[in-house]
């Protein structure tokens, strides 16, 4: 028998670091702001694949998604498995005599792979009915007595539709008003935009009471003096230019571990979801299963600027089964690397981003009109393709976003912002030195010639 240390996972569904613990000057996020007070918060967390099930079973495996096979939706037409000879956390932890526990959204497969002894995805009223969740929650403490557990809270928040055109019972909506929410440099600000980012924000707030309810089931329970907690996303905002996108606005989450006694901590380590799983075995004293390409993060949660932590990997092949855009990335401190291996194809969009108010403002422009400096997309593209301004470095026009839906180059170098640059995603490209056309920063398009890479700079959102 392990130790009996245990672990609480809560998992967003499609959240960016929209946090007042991540700076953001608007959002309410108060029971998130109050684990990180006494957590791990990682600045540089992000996800190897930004898209749901394939990132999931990254978590659950510990292998990225070209080892594990599950390359994208799990559900209905899509039907992708992860591959049967792969470990996951429920199947190495119930082997060692833990309760293993899903709650809500899981999406991945097959039961094989991801037995558990506590099965209740189906929640009553959905994954966004946040009381219920932890009533579910607190139920699974009980039933697993003194054994320790994994308890996997997957909510459905902030995904679309966002969910707040009806109520939940012990909920009190927090709702914004769109004038007054920042709209990060990658969308156009645009009347559509707000009112989609002020229904994103209210999700979040929702999401974030979910995260107060279940760490108070925990401690309800007497558990948690012996439980780490793990809060995250399975990866960014569902906006064009984030989800489903190779840019740190897709890739980029928030990350908070803590654990008992631990105090408050920023760590700038840059970490992946491939590292979920030897943390998770790590901590509870579980010999983790042979072969996994990354190592626990047990050993720098107190550490600020742990060493030999400046680079991470991506891997991404499918969101739906339609949506087929290969691509590998290697990402440090300064620049990104991403080699997008079928660069022929279009870059494709999910189709809850297809059909957003924000595409069509994207696509429109302000008043029906390409932008100064921008082109029409080809037709049926729906999107703006950038020129760059004469002389001008090139850099895009804001309203061109970084979902151009244009082919991109096989080598694609990407700037990325310093640690205090606030939250990413939110820069624009600098001067690539030449004034050559088409260059782009986090964020900001699929447009930079082979071979090159740039650096930028990123404003708060």
């Amino acid at each position: 028998m392990p130790d009996g240390r245990s672990v609480l996972l809560l998992i967003a569904d499609d959240w960016s670091p929209l946090a007042g613990c991540y700076g953001s000057p608007v959002i309410q996020t108060p029971h998130a702001d109050a684990l990180a007070r006494r957590a791990t918060r990682f600045t540089h967390a992000f996800c190897t694949s930004p898209s749901c099930a394939a990132s999931r079973a990254n978590i659950l495996t510990g292998h990225y998604s070209h080892t594990h096979g599950q390359y994208g939706h799990s559900h209905g037409v899509h039907n992708f498995h992860t591959a049967a000879s792969m470990p996951s956390i429920p199947k190495r932890l119930g082997a060692a005599g833990y309760a293993t526990g899903i709650i809500g959204k899981l999406h991945t497969q097959p039961a094989s792979v991801y037995p558990w002894t506590h099965d209740l995805q189906q929640v009553p009223g959905g994954g966004r009915n946040v009381a219920v969740m932890a009533e579910m929650a607190a139920s699974f403490l009980a039933d697993a007595g003194d054994r320790p557990f994994y308890l996997h809270v997957g909510f459905a928040d902030p995904h679309r539709d966002f969910g707040n055109r009806r109520s939940y019972e012990g909920v009190e909506e927090t709702r914004y008003d769109p004038p007054e929410v920042p709209v990060p440099d990658f969308l156009p600000d645009h009347p559509e935009v707000r009112a989609e980012l002020a229904e994103y924000y209210q999700a979040v707030s929702r999401l974030d009471l979910g995260i107060g309810l279940a760490v108070q089931a925990l401690e309800a329970a007497g558990r948690a003096e012996e439980t780490m907690i793990v809060v995250m996303s399975d990866h960014g905002m569902p906006f064009p230019g984030a989800k489903a996108s190779s840019f740190d606005s897709g890739h980029h989450c928030p990350l908070l571990i803590a654990r008992p006694g631990a105090g408050q901590v920023e760590c700038d380590a840059l970490v992946n979801w491939s590292h979920i799983a030897p943390t998770v075995f790590d901590w509870c004293g579980v010999e983790p299963p042979e072969g996994l390409p990354e190592r626990s993060l047990v050993p720098i949660l107190d550490q600020r600027n742990p060493s030999g932590w400046d680079e991470t990997f991506f891997s991404h092949t499918f969101h739906e089964v339609t949506n087929y855009y290969p691509y590998r990335g290697l990402r440090g401190r300064r620049y990104k690397y991403v080699r997008n291996l079928y660069p022929e194809l279009t870059r494709p969009l999910p189709s809850d981003l297809w059909g957003s108010p924000t595409w069509k403002a994207v696509g429109d422009g302000d008043d029906g009109e390409a932008p100064d400096g921008c082109l029409p997309a080809p037709a049926g593209r729906g999107a703006l393709r950038c020129r760059g301004r004469p002389g001008g470095g090139g850099r895009p026009h804001r309203r061109a976003g970084p979902a151009a839906g244009g082919r991109g180059d096989a080598e694609q170098g990407e700037g990325v912002p310093p640690a205090d640059a606030g939250p990413v995603g939110a820069g624009l490209a600098a001067d690539g030195g030449d004034g050559a056309g088409g260059l782009a920063a986090p964020g900001a398009g699929p447009a930079l010639r082979a071979g090159r890479a740039f650096r930028c700079g990123a404003a708060a959102w």
